[in-house]
């Protein structure tokens, strides 16, 4: 005939984890059925723990996808911001050429000077604008779809 052993609160407390996580064995869940029914205020507490321990859970699964949602959106707007910097300096290219275009069809031989002048001053802005694109990222200030 076996012996009766009792089970302390500091033995069941110890198994918790497992039992809450499934882990825990066929015998060690009878065992903390078994003293749960012995000790309800236990019991008690234990299902408070697992309540906070459950939506702790899912607390942090659903801080993960916001986190990842957040890096997807701040990526996708540091590529968007970077492509429309980069059609702004085409759009300063087209400036520089059409004033180059210009002093050139006003006079051949002796270009306009203006046209020269608004053809280099529009492809220096095109040139820095093309490579401040490789430094614009999501917290840059202005965005020119919401002009």
């Amino acid at each position: 005939m076996e012996a009766e052993m009792k089970v302390s609160r500091d033995v069941i407390y110890d198994l918790l984890p497992a039992y809450f996580a499934g882990e825990a064995s066929a015998d060690s869940q009878a065992l903390i059925q078994e003293y749960f029914k012995t000790d309800p205020e236990f019991r008690r507490m234990a299902e408070r723990f697992r309540a906070m321990l459950d939506s702790r859970t899912r607390g942090s699964v659903q801080t993960d996808a916001v986190r990842e949602r957040e890096a997807f959106d701040r990526v996708r707007l540091r590529a968007k911001r970077q492509q429309q910097t980069r059609a702004m300096a085409i759009a300063f290219a087209f400036a520089a050429l059409f004033g180059f275009f210009m002093a050139f069809v006003t006079g051949w031989r002796h270009p306009h000077p203006a046209g020269l002048i608004l053809g280099v001053a529009f492809g220096v802005f095109s040139v820095g604008t093309f490579i401040t694109s490789y430094y614009v990222d999501e917290t840059s200030r202005w965005d020119w779809t919401e002009m």
